[in-house]
């Protein structure tokens, strides 16, 4: 019985949705979402590919919201398209709507307000921090990594010297449906956008074997923050070193930029679902006293 479901796939949980239809319940979402300049994910076929993108501005007179930030590849890729889907998250809920492109301008889209957004309960799974001690990675193929691009000074020196080496990048908080990662680097942010379907990688969780598995990117993040002189962890007090920044410096402070990418599991095998079942337990006890 335990070998027939070996690599077996588990479906994805129902998720609940809520439908807005009144037209000031659109508009209210459609404004905030402006107000806060959301990132949105353009479905235009159903092959699962995405564009990215972001809210621009709300025409209400005209009844278009503008959606601009798009790549000259995505406004080729949406180019045969008129009707298409739009993903966003607003607070605790995936909003979801379909409408139709009314104009295109390089680099943005005007789209109809729709008549009605669906929401979806934004997590099945809880997500639980993963401590330093029980260090957890994702391993990318190095096919993915144009070398040529990073020649910064702070980028990983195996980004620029070990041209064998894959792109590896820490977990920083995981759950039964994906994980998000944590990296300092900005070059390594960069190789993974939200609008792409399907990437390859290598999980690696503390005493067990790694496993090859599928993610989608599902958002990436930036934040910047200042970093008190008596808070440096070691890469800090390198840099710091490095840049000669002296402890209670009144015209210098460092501040740092951290990057962090969420990925969700395109399938979750029975292998892989035991492993993330016991990696959880394990970080729930690790920090126990």
């Amino acid at each position: 019985m335990a070998s027939a479901e070996a690599g077996q796939v588990k479906s994805a949980p129902k998720e609940k949705a809520i439908a807005f239809s009144r037209p000031e319940q659109v508009l209210e979402i459609l404004r905030e979402v402006n107000r806060r300049k959301t990132q949105v994910l353009i479905k235009y076929s159903n092959d699962g590919k995405l564009v990215r993108g972001v809210v621009e501005d709300l025409l209400g007179a005209e009844g278009s919201l503008v959606v601009s930030g798009i790549s000259a590849a995505g406004d080729n890729l949406l180019a045969p398209y008129k009707l298409v889907r739009i993903e966003f998250i607003l607070l605790s809920k995936k909003i979801v709507f379909v409408s139709k492109i009314k104009q295109r301008i390089p680099g943005k889209i005007l789209i109809a307000i729709p008549d009605k957004l669906v929401a979806y309960e934004r997590r099945a799974n809880s997500r639980f921090r993963v401590p330093i001690s029980c260090a957890a990675f994702l391993e990318f193929n190095s096919g993915r990594v144009d070398l040529e691009r990073f020649d910064a000074p702070f980028i990983p020196r195996f980004m620029r010297d070990e041209t064998s080496t894959a792109a590896r990048v820490r977990i920083d908080d995981v759950s039964l449906g994906g994980v998000a990662c944590f990296t300092r680097y900005g070059a390594i942010s960069d190789l993974f956008r939200a609008d792409e379907d399907e990437v390859r990688a290598t999980l690696y969780l503390p005493s067990t074997a790694p496993i090859s598995v599928s993610v989608s990117v599902r958002w990436t993040k930036k934040t910047t923050a200042a970093v008190l002189h008596g808070n440096y962890d070691d890469f800090q007090r390198i840099v710091a070193t490095r840049l000669k920044l002296m402890p209670n410096s009144p015209e210098m402070q460092m501040r740092e930029n951290f990057f962090r990418i969420g990925f969700q599991f395109t399938e979750v095998t029975s292998e892989l679902d035991a492993a993330l079942r016991a990696f959880i337990k394990l970080v729930q006890t690790a920090e126990s006293v």
